[in-house]
């Protein structure tokens, strides 16, 4: 080979080398990952996420098991290719801007996360606490997109939702597809987003549903900084009630016409029970849910127990009593010892137990283990509960 063909040769491959290399750096740049924070739930179970570069996989989990409901979500980066090979996915573009909320429970996370201008709508606006929500809703920014009826015949008003253009409806269903809002929804051609965090069975499971609302926003980092702390201090009170050996008993729930419902024994209403250091009389249930019992029943396991926590319908002794006079016969009456959640709930009914408690796992504990061992923390002032005591 000659002089002349060799150099040419090396520089032929030295060009080769260097459109390689070009191609390498071009494709790193071009498969950059646009989400460098990720939040993965750690206890929650109604959800999972994938990431890639560009864009978001989040699988819902039908909270009933019924596989043809489970809903997969496609969260695309803005300015970026919807990928291939999703075909039955619903895709939204984040950091999303303008959202509806259908529930009080949707309404902590979005807070929290610093994004509550980004409600438009919202059903039952009247029984929202949080006072930046308040603050758009005088100023005219959300309307209301429903009957503000909480329940499952709640009206909603369509044409409203429609011309509002919501990029996704946070809804939460409720496996009865002639009245959840979901399939409505749906059939409008509007994009609902799936909550179960209600379904979860620990406190602190669905405190953490605010990492799923934070793959709406991009806000993984604020949802994972937020979720650390507060379970730190849920389990610092919690190891605070472990070291008492005294363990009060506990009932819950109230007879209503016929029906005493209380919480079953693995439900999270339990959970904080024991956690509290408290000894739930339905502890040993297997059942996730309320339990609906006879007035009876719950009277043999109950009428000696020292604590009755969560009442349910009434608000002081009078209103208690009014309900079934039957309820003086217990113990914990007689003693003055009845809880509820009702100190932070508003002139229109809406109560903050069942808003902000939901994210504040930590505060409920704190007020549990008040009522059942005061001197644990002594400097500690109720925030959801009240004492409704003994007149």
């Amino acid at each position: 080979m000659t002089q002349k063909s060799c150099k040419f040769l090396n520089c032929y491959l030295i060009f080769l080398l260097t459109v390689f290399i070009a191609g390498i750096y071009s494709g790193a740049a071009d498969t950059t990952d646009l989400f460098p924070d990720k939040a993965y739930p750690e206890m929650a179970t109604g959800y999972t996420v994938e990431y890639h570069d560009t864009y978001k996989v989040v699988q819902i989990n039908d909270p009933w098991g019924r596989e043809s409901e489970n809903y997969t979500y496609l969260l695309v980066q803005r300015g970026e290719e919807v990928p291939d090979g999703y075909p039955d996915a619903e895709v939204f573009y984040v950091p999303v801007q303008n959202v509806v909320t259908m529930g009080v429970v949707h309404i902590p996370h979005i807070s929290e996360l610093g994004e509550i201008e980004t409600i438009t709508g919202h059903n039952g606006v009247k029984q929202v606490h949080d006072e930046g929500f308040q603050n758009r809703l005088s100023n005219g920014d959300i309307i209301e997109v429903g009957s503000g009826a909480v329940s499952m015949t709640s009206t909603l008003k369509m044409e409203d939702l429609i011309e509002l253009e919501p990029e996704l409806i946070f809804c939460v269903a409720n496996g009865n597809k002639e009245y959840d809002n979901h399939y409505k929804l749906l059939e409008a051609g509007l994009k609902p987003v799936l909550t179960a965090d209600w379904m979860e069975n620990d406190p602190l499971a669905r405190a953490e549903w605010i990492k799923f609302f934070s793959l709406f926003y991009n806000k993984e980092k604020e949802a994972n900084e937020y979720f650390d702390e507060i379970k730190q201090n849920y389990n610092n009170i919690k190891e605070e009630a472990e070291q008492t050996n005294e363990k009060p008993t506990i009932f819950s729930g109230i007879d209503y016409q016929g029906g005493w419902y209380a919480p079953g024994g693995k439900s999270y209403v339990a959970e904080l029970f024991r956690d509290a250091g408290g000894d739930y009389i339905l502890g040993d249930n297997e059942e996730t849910g309320s339990q609906m019992l006879d007035f009876e029943t719950v009277y043999d396991k109950a009428y000696a127990a020292d604590y009755w926590i969560n009442i349910g319908y009434a608000n002081d002794n009078d209103e208690l009593l009014a309900l079934d006079p039957r309820f003086a016969k217990f113990d914990a009456y007689k003693n003055g010892n009845v809880y509820h959640y009702n100190a932070r709930v508003n002139e229109n009914g809406g109560n903050d137990y069942w808003e902000s408690g939901i994210i504040h796992p930590d505060i409920v504990l704190a007020d549990l283990v008040k009522i059942l061992h005061p001197d644990l923390l002594p400097d500690h002032e109720f925030y959801y509960y009240t004492h409704i005591g003994q007149e």
